[in-house]
């Protein structure tokens, strides 16, 4: 009897034991997963630098993870503070779709940069289209259709919130301005789950655009602003250069009237003592 007790106490902590890793000892492999699969599909060096995995009540939680340039570019992609998701845990079995009831971002930071006519979200948004099918010549037989690797999810809810965007252009400026917040919902439901290229394509294609608008809109305001300033300033200046002409003007005409007056006055005046002087010698 005291045999089974121990081989049940036995038993009971190696269960204890495998549940405490499977709730909080994983981090590690889904941190593995994220750094290789996220790298392939982006194009960039992905780096995490702390993830935990909760996989009995399905929740992950990245921290500092930074997302590097692509080929051919200088500034760091993405250097996001935290990266959480919360997924459901049975639909990790069977054949359905993995459920991601949300991913939320926050506080990342978001580079653009230039190369000539070409960005580094253009050279991602580029990568991830790589993907898709082309049109093939018709007399050409098609292939067997291939199953697509990996598991297909559902994402319920995406939101990318409190981020801020750094272009090449505005280095040194302290120019940081906020990205509006990003939310996608419902994202391959209707198809029955999505790829993980079709899942992070339609992402990073919403992250994109938000952050070539932002640019674009502010690029122009910085520029029509500059002009608009620079415009007052040589209004100013000429209206400034005029002003003191003017008055340069009017004190040199006011010095010229008074030295007329002062010269009228002394001729007067010297007139005036010939005169005296004449009656003199007049009589």
């Amino acid at each position: 009897m005291k045999k089974l007790r121990r081989v049940l106490s036995g038993v009971a902590i190696a269960i204890a034991v495998l549940l405490l890793f499977l709730q909080f000892g994983l981090g590690f492999v889904v941190k593995h997963g994220a750094q290789t699969v996220g790298s392939a599909l982006l194009g960039c060096d992905v780096k995490v630098g702390h993830c935990g995995l909760r996989l009995l009540t399905g929740g992950v939680d990245m921290r500092d993870v930074v997302v590097g340039p692509p080929e051919g570019f200088d500034a760091n992609l993405f250097e996001l503070e935290r990266l959480r998701v919360d997924f459901s845990p049975l639909s990790l079995f069977g054949d359905g779709p993995l459920t991601i009831h949300e991913i939320a971002v926050t506080n990342a930071l978001v580079s653009y940069e230039l190369k000539g006519l070409d960005s580094n979200i253009s050279a991602v948004l580029a990568k991830l289209g790589a993907g898709e099918e082309t049109e093939k010549p018709e007399e050409e037989e098609e292939p067997e259709e291939k199953e697509e690797g990996g598991k297909k999810v559902v994402i319920e809810h995406f939101v990318f919130a409190g981020a801020k965007v750094r272009a090449a252009f505005w280095d040194g400026k302290g120019i940081k301005p906020p990205l509006p917040t990003i939310e996608l919902t419902d994202i391959g439901k209707s198809s029955g789950g999505a790829t993980a290229l079709e899942a992070t394509g339609s992402v990073f294609a919403s992250i994109g655009r938000g952050v070539i608008g932002l640019v674009a809109d502010l690029g122009g305001a910085v520029v029509d602003a500059a002009a608009a300033v620079g415009g007052a300033a040589v209004d100013a200046a000429g209206a400034a250069a005029g002003a003191i002409g003017d008055a340069a003007g009017a004190a040199a005409g006011a010095i010229g009237d008074a030295a007329g007056a002062a010269a009228d006055a002394v001729g007067d005046a010297a007139d005036a003592v010939g005169d005296a002087i004449g009656s003199l010698f007049g009589n």
